[in-house]
Order: structure tokens, then sequence, then C-alpha cells
């Protein structure tokens, strides 16, 4: 049994509740048909009417239509052989896919027969039906199969791979937020997406009209084409910020326009449709001789792939304006090969990347393993030369505690013995003898001593002894010590006080040549004041100062107390050095010292030290 395409129909309009066909009004028609050419305003119903002869009615015969725009109910001899689920607003949508009923037994009639198809269209999508034919049910079958998979099964495979690369590129460019062209590859692929939603879905849901399903279809094929152009840009490392923020714009606007202007927009989708298909071909032609003049293969590969949808376009223009013979159309088969090149592309361009950041990282630890190295060995020669400094800071601070402390106490003594006549009794030596073990002793102990120590008992030592040196020399002496009970130093602060002291003593001692020395220690807010003044012959400070020893141990001392020292001194008018040791932690206020008050010779003699230094 052979096929027959029936091209040769009868159409008349109706309204939209019609439930029969009308008697009157019917005109000839050519099929495939849109009936806007006759009836250009006309929203509602069109009855088509066709007939064929019919040889033996026992043998099933296939009937395949092309397509139906929008929604439609096929009667068979008055019989109905198939409806759409909504045949008013919001009409189902049946404009995509061919449909295929085999017919037999009592439908079919020896002889005429007649197919009557009532189309349900609004004048602005391009209502009316496709060509018709009857035959035999394995070949008309076949031929649904194809048309099936064309205008279905690959639409649904688009929108699978569109989905798909959305999401594949959108995480890639999550992970390298500088490579834009991911993002821009990632929206175009979901508009595209939800613009190819329009060729697979049966009905406008979630909208309640087709107005409003064809606003936002027009829209998001505009921002489609607005993000492919802008990855295109991108991937050409091209930037014109005019034109894509006039393209942004423009996508914007359209779909706030598809979404608050349904009822005006969607009759009027062309509008919108037409640039956006202009836009979108020319960036593609764009590129394409971007990349012909460029040695950049990495441009050259994508550009074959963006062939295809040119020429495709080409063909299926022609194609629907009969300038060439055919039926299907090359956009259902080269868009998903397109989408799929070009993600390819990308991906190796992605893996070329990720390899370089790998080799870059690779290089970057070489480096930093060899600068540690270089950082470990220029530690280990500062540490080596930062025990070398300490070592000779110790040795330094010896000899400064020896100069201010031993060297002081022996330069008294030998002061002492001067004075004497050469038969001086044995036990003045041995008493000058356990002076310079005490002071050894007081060297020994400050250093080595782990607690802090009370600077009224450190005070009352060195006190008691250079009361005695002074005595000897002719110098009258007055301590006065103002609330410094319970005020405890460290070991090495308590040193470097006591040092301080006694180089300025030993300094009244050896130069001023006074006859009177007062000493002062006053506890004050947060510090003690210290102040040792004589009315001897002064002398010029800053000719002392780069002259001898004594004053820079002296100011060095202040130093590491956490203070300055202060020295007032002109010739012929006495000295005075002071300075105000910070506490680290301040005691509580002691009652008034027993010891401040009036001037004294040397207080009763401290029992004599005993033991070995």
């Amino acid at each position: 049994m052979d096929t027959l395409r029936l091209v040769h129909a009868e159409a008349a309009r109706a309204g939209w509740n019609a439930a029969t066909p009308p008697a009157r009004g019917w005109v000839p028609v050519t099929l495939p048909d849109i009936w806007t050419a006759r009836w250009p305003e006309h929203n509602g119903v069109v009855w088509y009417r066709l007939d064929w002869i019919q040889r033996d009615a026992r043998v099933p015969t296939g009937l395949l239509i092309d397509h139906i725009d929008m929604a439609a109910a096929v009667y068979v001899n008055g019989s109905l052989v198939f409806r759409a689920a909504h045949l008013r607003e919001p009409l189902s949508r049946n404009w995509t896919r061919p449909h295929y009923v085999l017919l037999d037994a009592p439908l079919l009639h020896a002889g005429r027969n007649t197919l009557l198809v009532r189309v349900s269209g609004l004048a602005s999508y391009h209502p009316g039906m496709g060509a018709v034919r009857v035959g035999a049910p394995a070949a008309l079958r076949a031929r649904y199969a194809l048309q099936m998979w064309l205008r279905g099964d690959m639409h649904i495979f688009d929108l699978t791979v569109d989905i798909v690369m959305a999401t594949l590129f959108g995480m890639l460019w999550l992970l390298r937020r500088k490579d834009t062209l991911y993002g821009w590859f990632a929206l175009s692929s979901a508009f595209g997406a939800a613009y190819g939603w329009n060729f697979v879905a049966s009905s406008p849901w979630p909208f309640s009209s087709t107005d409003a399903w064809m606003a936002l279809h027009a829209a998001l094929h505009m921002a489609t084409a607005a993000c492919f152009t802008l990855f295109l840009l991108r991937y050409a490392e091209l930037r014109w910020p005019r034109t894509e923020r006039a393209l942004l714009l423009v996508a914007a606007l359209t779909l706030l326009a598809g979404l608050m202007l349904p009822g005006w927009m969607g009759p009027r989708h062309l509008l919108v449709e037409l640039p956006a298909m202009l836009v979108m071909y020319a960036a593609i032609l764009g590129f394409i001789a971007f990349a012909a003049r460029s040695r950049r293969v990495e441009l050259k590969i994508p550009a074959l792939f963006l062939i295809l949808p040119i020429v495709a376009a080409v063909h299926d223009n022609l194609v629907q304006t009969n300038l060439i013979a055919g039926e299907n159309y090359l956009s259902d088969l080269t868009s998903p090969v397109t989408l799929v090149g070009i993600s390819f592309v990308l991906a190796y361009r992605f893996v070329v990347a990720m390899r370089r950041v790998e080799g870059f990282n690779a290089e970057l630890e070489h480096r930093v393993a060899v600068a540690n190295g270089q950082l470990r060995a220029t530690l280990a020669r500062e540490q080596a030369l930062g025990v070398a400094n300490a070592r000779m800071s110790e040795r330094i601070d010896l000899v400064r505690d020896l100069h201010d402390g031993f060297g002081g106490s022996l330069l008294s003594a030998i002061a002492g013995l001067q004075a004497q006549p050469p038969s001086a009794p044995r036990a003045q030596a041995v008493d000058v003898l356990k002076d310079l073990r005490d002071d050894l002793r007081l060297v020994i102990d400050a250093t080595t001593h782990a607690d802090d120590q009370d600077l009224a008992d450190l005070i009352a030592i060195l006190r008691h002894r250079s009361n005695a040196r002074m005595e000897l020399a002719g110098i009258a002496s007055r301590w006065r010590c103002d609330g410094i009970e319970g005020i405890r130093l460290e070991p090495a602060r308590g040193l470097d006080l006591l040092r301080l002291l006694q180089e300025a003593l030993t300094n009244v001692l050896k130069h001023s040549g006074a006859t009177r020395l007062d000493v002062l220690l006053r506890r004050e807010e947060g510090c003690v004041r210290v102040e040792v003044s004589d009315d001897g012959r002064g002398f010029d400070v800053d000719a002392a100062q780069s002259a001898g020893a004594g004053l820079s141990s002296m100011s060095a001392r202040a130093r590491r107390l956490g203070c300055a020292l202060t020295i007032d001194s002109t010739p012929g008018k006495g000295t005075r050095i002071g300075c105000s040791i910070v506490l680290v932690s301040e005691p509580p206020v002691p009652m008034p010292s027993a010891c401040a008050g009036a001037a004294t010779m040397p207080a009763q003699p401290a029992p004599p030290a005993t033991g070995k230094p």
C-alpha cells in the first residue's frame, strides 16, 4: 500500500466555542497552511476538511499530520481520534510534534473518507496546520519516528546539554572568577535551556496565557544572544564596554517587559526575536572573521564549530521559503553539536590553565624550599652571632660590675691605707680585705639570686659601707630614704641600681674634692627617684662623658633600669646626678622610713659578714 500526501483541503473559520464545523464559509487551501494569510486578525477556531479514497476499508491505514498550531481535535469520518488537553486559553502546544493515528475498521469506509481537524490558534503565532499523509502504516510510522527524533528527542537532548553545560561551566567560573568567559557561557547555556523549553513544553504552564509564555520566550532569546555575544568577546580577549553595557541593558529591559507587559509583548514577540537573531548571527560571523585573521589555534577551532549554525540557518530559511525542497530543519541537529564542540574547547582550555597553575605551584614550592634553606642558614648564622654577642655582652657587664663595684671598693681601700702610717695595725688591713670580700659577694648574690630583693635592704648595706669610706675621706654624708620599704627589684635591676650608686659615690670620693654628700631615694608615683649631689669642684659634663668610662657605664645602667640619667654640674658649683626608676608593679605605700631625716655620719656598723665569697 502506497502513501498519499494530501495537500488540497478546505478551511472555514469559527468561534472559540464551535463544536461542529460550519455549514458555509469554506474556502480551498493548500497545506501546509497559515490562516493569517486570509484572516489576518482571526483568533479562535479554523476547521480544515480533507477527503481521500480508501479502496479497501479492511486494510489498516496510517494517518500522519505533520504539525498543528496550536491545539487541535482530529475527526475521521465523524469519529474523534485525537484531542488536545486544552482547546481554549491556555492552549495546548501541539505545534512542534507530528501526530500519528492507525486507522482501521470500522473507522474507515470503502470509498470516500473525510478528515476534519479543528485547530485553535492565535493570529500572532502562525496558526494553521501542516501536510497530511495517509497510507502504509509501516512507512508512516517510520516517518513519524524520524520526525519525533528530530523535533522531540533532539530538542530534549539539546535542552539536557544546555543544562549540563550551564551547571558545569558555572562551577568552573566559581572556581576561577577571573575567567569570566566561563560565567558568560554558563549564563548563555542557562538562558538557552529556558528558551529551548518552548520546543518541548506541551502547555504554557506556569503562565495563564499563550501571550505571557511567548513574551518570556522572546525575552529569553534576547538574553541568550547577549550572553553568548559577551562570551565570544571574552574568548577573543576583546573589550567593548559600551557595546557590552548596551547588550546587557537591552536584555534586562526585554526580560522586565516580558514579565511586566506580557499582553503587549507576546503578540509582538517578533520585534524582539528578530533583533536577537541578528545579534546572535552577527556575533558569530564577527568571531569567525576575527579567528580567520588570527594565527591562534584556540580561536580557529571554536570558529569551525560556529560555522554549523550559520549553514543550518541558511538552509532552514531556504526550506521555509520553498526555495529548496525539504521538510526537515538542520538547526535542530547542529545546535547540540555546536554547543558540545565549544564545551570541549572550553574544557580543554580549563585543563591547560590548571596544568599551568600546577606547574607554577611546583616551581613555587621549589623556590620556597630554596628560600627556606637560605632562611635556615641565615637564622643559624644570626643565632651564632647572637650567642657571640651575648657572651660579649656578659663580659662587658662583668667588666662594668668589677669597675663600678669592686674597683671602687679597691680604690677606697687603697686611699685609706695610703692615709695611714706605715705601721698601721693588721686589723685595719683585715677590715679592708673584708670590705672587698663583701663587695665581691654583693656581685655574686645580686647576679645569682633568683628572688626579687628588697630595695631597703640593698641600700642599707651600701649606705653603711659608703659612709665609712666617706668618713675616712673627710666627707660628711647625708642619706634620705623616703618610702622605699616594700619595694622589690629583680636581681639584675637591683645590681644595676647598686652599681649606679657605687659609681656615683666613687666619683665623689675620687674626683669631686667635696666636703658634703647628699643621697636621696624617694618613692614617687610609679617610680623611685634617685639623686646623688655634692658640693665639690664640679666638671664639664660634655668633656667628662667623652673622656672616661664611668659616666657612660652609669648611663648604660640607667637605660637598663628603664630611665634616663640626668647630670647637672658646673665647674666650682658641685654636681647632681639623678634618675627616676619606673616600678614594674607598684607596692603599697609604706610607713615613713626610719632612715629618713637627720644628717648622719655612719650609723652603727653592720655586723661583719662571715663566710667565704
